[in-house]
């Protein structure tokens, strides 16, 4: 039998603990050479898209794929979206479409898990909960090593569900004494601080700028979806440590500052498109593909050997310190989400669900070619 479990069942299995538990598990095999992984893959397909009010945007259908085995499980994780790109006063934004959103996720998705050790597929998990812990998670594990031993200040910029996984992980390693939270949504804002604060049982207070979350902070979260630089170089002050969930968030000068910066993955992505000849479609511009691809490093910071910075297994194995002087400036580029992560984690979950008799069995015969 293949096991079934949709997001609903997967968050009444998986927390943030067991969430970072799992994963640094699979970081851990990964650096030992135990597990694999592949290169993400963003397949875009250009189309306009049409807002509700009628307004058209160069826009695509997007199929995201991930993959990668752990000593037990190999997983491919999938999602399709739709999305568009649009001018705001904060710059270019990249937004997904409403149609596909779901209470339990912003995206359609699904994980794939097989045993390594018979090639069957042994489950088929809603990817969303998953996907909205895992980031924070591996900023847990980083934090962990690079930020500095005190109670910190923790300055966020964001205010979705990644700013929420980003404070649960960063809580669980540290005592974190104050956030200070920004948003150019204040409804966003309030929100955000009605359900963040009784989780992680500290104080979480409004700010009306940027500047104003990270003065002062030994912990800069940045979970945002902006496409240009939310934090400047500037605002950089002795002893931070920041996280960020996209390579751009960063100004570029703001990374020459740094004393050191640990990378989530040294597997590179790719993208994918092809040149539209439908007038209806549309075609992405190049200053969207350029966008996109800004991202992920090394974007436009052409003086850092990428290839040669530390990355998170090597901080769980002990081959790099991580903070070596409390007064350094330290970094976790976290932006490159792979599928070691899926695969860990899914394996974790279904075990658990296994073992509870949560989730669902759906006939072998559902499944002909893969059991």
């Amino acid at each position: 039998m293949v096991w079934v479990l949709s997001n609903r069942e997967i968050t009444s299995i998986l927390d943030m603990k067991v969430c970072m538990e799992a994963l640094e598990e699979g970081y851990r095999e990964l650096g030992q050479g135990r597990a694999v992984n592949s290169p993400r893959i963003d397949l875009l397909s250009p189309r306009k898209y049409v807002d509700s009010s009628g307004a058209c945007f160069p826009g695509s259908h997007m199929l995201k794929t991930m993959s990668a085995s752990t000593s037990q499980y190999a997983a491919i994780r999938f999602l399709t979206d739709l999305l568009y790109w649009r001018e705001s006063d904060r710059g270019l934004r990249r937004e997904r479409a409403p149609e596909l959103q779901t209470p339990y996720s912003v995206t359609r998705g699904l994980i794939l898990l097989f045993s390594v050790m018979t090639g069957e597929l042994l489950a088929v998990l809603g990817e969303g909960h998953i996907r909205n812990l895992r980031v924070g998670a591996a900023a847990g594990l980083a934090a962990r090593y690079l930020a500095r031993k005190s109670t910190p200040r923790v300055g966020l910029l964001g205010t979705g569900f990644m700013a929420r996984a980003h404070l649960e992980a960063i809580s669980l390693v540290r005592e974190i004494d104050k956030v200070r939270v920004y948003s150019p949504n204040p409804d966003h804002k309030s929100r955000f601080i009605r359900e963040v604060s009784s989780v992680i049982g500290t104080e979480v207070s409004p700010v009306s700028q940027p500047e104003e979350a990270i003065k002062g902070s030994d912990i800069v979260i940045l979970a945002t979806n902006a496409l240009s630089p939310v934090l400047r170089a500037a605002w950089l002050e002795e002893g931070m440590h920041v996280t960020c969930v996209r390579h751009c968030e960063i100004e570029r000068e703001g990374y020459l500052r740094f004393n050191t910066v640990v990378l989530n993955s040294k597997n590179n992505f790719r993208v994918w498109h092809y040149e539209s000849k439908s007038e209806e479609a549309g075609d992405l511009p190049d200053y969207i593909l350029s966008d996109y691809t800004k991202g992920y490093p090394p974007g436009d910071v052409t003086e850092i050997d990428w290839e040669s910075l530390p990355d998170l297994p090597d901080l769980l194995l002990g081959r790099h310190s991580g903070r070596s002087r409390e007064t350094d400036i330290t970094c976790f580029d976290n932006s490159v989400g792979f599928g070691l992560q899926f695969a860990a984690v899914a394996g974790k979950v279904y075990e658990i669900a296994k073992k509870r008799g949560i989730g669902k069995e759906a006939p072998k015969e559902c499944f002909p070619d893969l059991v």
